[in-house]
């Protein structure tokens, strides 16, 4: 949890975030201009990283969550659990790169470019936990689609809504609902061209930023 950062690393970390996810518009701009595709690449490069209602997301997952995940279907708990270990990964190096950018010196209000965000990346270091958090996303973009194209998942997704809300943890179900209707208008063919993109993009940039990590896979 983070009730112990300065209000000058929260800010610098809105703006490590919104620097990450201009990247992401950038690399998968196609995904964001297709009409089938929005939803979805909105969901994984937008919502995932959305800063906005975090803690209280952060503070029902750590708190509650273990009260309740017997109750849950198994695919709605891995989706969860995926997510908490994503946010947890996320969280921390956001946070590590945020307390370098003001180390430089940054001013509020000042936005990074990507070359600025890409040197921050590199100098944070942290390859091997950019790794593992790389191996999370990709794990989490198939298992979400699969989730929403599981013909079951239709009929379970409006009562495991209505369940987490009566046990009071919809905000922890939510961000699974909305990943089920992101993905669920996406086809097999469009959804594994946006996968195989992402999978080839985002190793590219970690091995730009690290070589080394190419030299042991």
């Amino acid at each position: 949890m983070n009730q112990n950062l300065s209000e000058e690393i929260l800010v610098a970390r809105r703006e490590i975030v919104r620097a990450q996810v201009e990247r992401f518009h950038m690399f998968y701009y196609d995904f964001f201009h297709r009409s089938e595709t929005i939803a979805m690449a909105k969901f994984f490069f937008e919502t995932v990283y959305n800063l906005d209602g975090k803690e209280e997301w952060e503070s029902l997952a750590f708190q509650t969550y273990g009260k309740v995940k017997n109750m849950l279907k198994e695919g709605t708990r891995e989706s969860i659990e995926r997510l908490m270990e994503l946010n947890s990964i996320t969280d921390e190096l956001d946070i590590e790169m945020a307390k370098l950018l003001v180390s430089k010196g940054w001013v509020f209000g000042n936005e990074i470019n990507q070359e600025e965000y890409f040197q921050l990346f590199c100098e944070l270091d942290k390859r091997d936990v950019r790794k593992k958090q790389l191996e999370v996303v990709l794990f989490n973009l198939k298992k979400f689609y699969e989730l929403a194209h599981k013909p079951v998942s239709a009929y379970i997704i409006k009562p495991a809504a209505m369940m987490s809300k009566l046990l009071g943890v919809y905000p922890l179900f939510k961000k699974v609902e909305q990943g089920y209707y992101a993905t669920l208008p996406v086809n097999q063919v469009l959804f594994d061209e946006f996968y195989a993109l992402v999978q080839e993009k985002e190793w590219d940039f970690l091995f730009r930023a690290f070589p080394s990590l190419k030299e042991e896979s």
